[in-house]
């Protein structure tokens, strides 16, 4: 290989990683927003709750949590350990979730005090996901 080849490829590679850099950085921002969306459908069917309300919904709010563990799970390429990590977030969010939707369902209907901070809690592993997705973007584009 002589020098010119070596450049060219060179060039392909940094063109290849700024576009996997960009990737990353609206994949956590995707998975963030779906930690917005479990905070707000937590908290709206905590808030909204009526004894008429069938189970079945809060099954259906799980539709985000299942979206973070399906993107977990799929990715190709992932930081060391991070697949561990990703599984225990997602174990642990899904935790969360069963035990504010249980206990607030039985307990604590329509109470903010209960809701608020529980919908938050919820949201917390998707946070982590993208924190840890945006470190991970960052890491490879610092230079020695």
């Amino acid at each position: 290989m002589d020098r010119q080849e070596a450049q060219k490829a060179l060039a392909a590679a940094e063109t290849a990683a700024s576009r996997l850099h960009e990737g990353a950085r609206w994949h956590a921002a995707g998975v963030f927003l779906l930690g917005i969306a479990m905070m707000v459908l937590t908290a709206t069917y905590g808030l909204l709750v009526q004894p008429s309300v069938p189970y079945a919904i809060p099954v259906g709010l799980l539709i985000p949590l299942l979206l973070l563990g399906v993107y977990t799970a799929t990715r190709p390429v992932v930081p060391r350990h991070h697949r561990a990590l990703y599984a225990v977030i997602t174990s642990a969010g899904a935790g969360i979730y069963t035990l504010t939707v249980l206990l607030g369902t039985v307990e604590f209907s329509g109470e903010p005090l209960w809701w608020l901070p529980g919908a938050v809690l919820c949201a917390v592993p998707f946070f982590l996901v993208a924190l840890l997705d945006r470190r991970a973007g960052h890491s490879g584009t610092r230079k020695p």
